[in-house]
């Protein structure tokens, strides 16, 4: 079976570390690092990610205007989008993620809901198999959640 690629954008060493050690937990999934919104835009072409995790700060640019320009891409167009952030006041409302991760991560939440994420997208996957090709006939987008996760250590 292949593996899962999760698409993360973090231009902290010590939190991509952390990230990276607790996939080695999800051995069905691979993340995919991407430090600036320049390297995320040229890794996701063709990764076809499970589940886009996005830091807000970003050296050459802010994870909510990276999203939409992932979302125009082959293959990242639904998979779910987590804003992961230090930033407890950041409004994230309309921005098109789904989650809200706080730093310092809750590692046992971010597993939890990671398996969640992925297993939506696996779910969605099988589903569209078998869809017709035009959306108006069987194609639905992840429906955002109506609270942020918080994660707190």
């Amino acid at each position: 079976m292949d593996r899962l690629p999760v698409l993360y954008v973090e231009d902290n060493a010590v939190n991509a570390l952390i990230m990276s050690a607790l996939f080695e937990r999800r051995p069905d999934m691979r993340l995919v690092l991407a430090e600036t919104v320049a390297e995320a835009l040229q890794k996701a072409r063709g990764l076809y990610p499970a589940v886009l995790l996005l830091d807000l700060r970003l050296p050459d640019g802010d994870g909510r205007e990276l999203l939409p320009l992932l979302r125009g891409i082959a293959g990242c167009e639904t998979a779910p989008a987590v804003a992961v952030t230090a930033e407890s006041d950041v409004e994230w409302a309309g921005t098109g993620f789904e989650e809200l991760w706080l730093k310092p991560l809750d590692l046992k939440n971010v597993l939890q809901r990671l398996d969640v994420l992925a297993d939506s997208t696996r779910m969605t996957t099988q589903t569209t198999a078998e869809a017709p090709a035009c959306p108006s006939q069987g194609w639905f987008p992840h429906a955002p959640s109506a609270r942020p996760s918080h994660a707190q250590a």
